[in-house]
C-alpha cells in the first residue's frame, strides 16, 4: 500500500503559533516577492476556512518558484479545495514542486502513478519509481516506505528484499512508523537479516510511540510470546 502525503490539513502545514487571519507583514513580504511569506499567508487563510484565498497565495508562491506553495497548490487543485477539481493541472504544479526538491510533493506522485489515481493516465511503476526515489533522498521518510514497498513487491523492478530492508531502515530512521513497522517483521521473519526478536519488538516500540497502534498492538503480542 503506498501513502500519499496529504497536504491540505492546516495542522500539516500551520505553524506552531496558530492564525485566524494573514499577518498585515506576511501580505506586504509577499508583495514583495517573498514566495516563502505567500505561503504562509496561504497558511492562515486555510485555517481561516478560506480555501479559496489560500490557494491564490500558494499559486503565488509557487510563481516565485517556492516548492511548498507548488505543492500546496498542487494538492489544491487535484482535490478540488477552493477551485473546481483538476488533477491534471494538479499533476503539473506537484511536478513543479518535486523539481523544487519538496519532498513531499515528490512522493505524491509516485502514489499518483503507482496507483494510477489523481491525475495519472493509469499505473506506471516506471513513472512511480524515480519520483520515490528523489523523495527519499530528499529526507522523507514516507517516501523511503513506498521506495521499500517497490522493491519487497516488485513492482516495476525484480523483488529486491536487501533494497527493501534498506529503504525501510531509513525510513525508520526519518521516524516514520510504518517503516519501523515494517524492518520489524523483516527481522522477526528472518528476512534478509538475521532473525531477531528483540530488535522486532525495539522496532514495533518505536512504532508506537511514533503513533502506530499496529505497532503497539503487535510489540504486546511479541512480548507475550517471548
Amino acid at each position: 500500500m503506498k501513502v500519499a502525503v496529504v497536504l491540505l490539513l492546516a495542522s500539516a502545514v500551520a505553524p506552531a503559533v496558530v492564525l485566524a487571519d494573514p499577518s498585515a507583514d506576511d501580505v506586504k513580504a509577499c508583495e514583495a516577492g517573498n514566495g516563502g511569506k505567500c505561503v504562509d499567508v496561504g497558511v492562515a487563510y486555510v485555517k481561516a476556512n478560506d480555501d479559496a484565498h489560500a490557494l491564490a497565495y500558494y499559486v503565488r508562491a509557487c510563481d516565485r518558484d517556492n516548492g511548498r506553495g507548488c505543492g500546496y497548490a498542487g494538492t489544491m487543485t487535484t482535490k478540488g479545495a477552493g477551485t473546481a477539481a483538476d488533477p491534471k493541472a494538479g499533476r503539473t504544479l506537484l511536478e513543479k514542486a518535486c523539481k523544487l526538491d519538496h519532498a513531499e510533493s515528490c512522493n505524491d506522485l509516485g502514489t499518483m502513478w503507482s496507483e494510477g489515481k489523481d491525475g495519472a493516465d493509469g499505473v506506471d511503476y516506471a513513472k512511480a519509481k524515480p519520483y520515490y526515489e528523489k523523495s527519499c533522498k530528499l529526507a522523507d521518510g514516507t517516501g523511503c516506505f513506498n521506495l521499500g514497498n517497490v522493491y519487497r513487491e516488485g513492482e516495476g523492478v525484480k523483488v529486491d528484499l536487501k533494497l527493501a530492508f534498506t529503504n525501510f531502515e531509513k525510513s525508520c530512521t526519518l521516524d516514520t512508523a510504518m517503516g519501523c513497522t515494517e524492518l520489524a517483521i523483516m527481522y522477526y521473519e528472518g528476512k534478509v537479516v538475521a532473525k531477531d526478536k528483540d530488535k522486532a519488538v525495539a522496532l514495533l516500540d518505536k512504532a508506537c510511540k511514533l503513533g502506530s497502534d499496529v505497532g503497539c498492538q503487535n510489540a504486546k503480542k511479541l512480548r507475550a510470546h517471548q
